[in-house]
């Protein structure tokens, strides 16, 4: 499929009130929105087709969206830090 050009534009919103001392609760994601602009050709469908393949690729997409287990393991000086 001839493509052109593409470009994608992430944007988050987050809570982030600890920042500003309003209460203890850790920054995080509430939204994710993520713009992509196509220049081709190609029929919408085919295109459409092309998104949703790619959306479904995305590692970072699909995490986000189905969250996992996070999990920081910490050195110092190269020992597990207690």
């Amino acid at each position: 499929m001839p493509i052109q050009d593409a470009s994608a534009d992430v944007r988050a919103t987050f809570k982030n009130s600890e920042k500003y001392d309003v209460d203890d609760s850790p920054a995080y994601f509430e939204e994710v929105v993520i713009e992509l602009s196509v220049v081709s050709p190609a029929a919408p469908a085919n295109v459409r087709k092309l998104v949703i393949h790619a959306e479904r690729g995305c590692h970072a997409a699909q995490s986000l969206a189905h969250p996992i287990p996070v999990r920081l393991n910490a050195t110092l000086n190269q020992q597990p830090l207690p």
